[in-house]
């Protein structure tokens, strides 16, 4: 397992647990995941809709996530 930081921006901030530090929280997560792991976990959709960052960058579909990455989601309506 190891730990990302998973940043919930915009209307995605209510599905942040309750110890999240503002709209950071971090979890654990499988070696070898990918953003999808992250977006079940949140019941967030995998579409154009939204907004998806990997330290700042827009992750190739199969990137898998390394010990302390960030993610980043937000509802492309609400801009960045």
């Amino acid at each position: 397992m190891m730990k990302i930081s998973v940043k919930l921006l915009a209307t995605y901030r209510d599905k942040l647990p309750p110890d999240a530090e503002g709209s950071t929280c971090i979890i654990e997560v499988p070696e070898g995941s990918r953003v999808d792991i992250v977006l079940e976990r949140f019941e967030i959709s995998n579409d154009n809709t939204n907004v998806i960052l990997v330290n700042g960058h827009s992750p190739e579909n199969s990137q898998s996530l390394k010990e302390g990455d960030v993610v980043c989601i937000f509802s492309a309506m609400a801009g960045g």
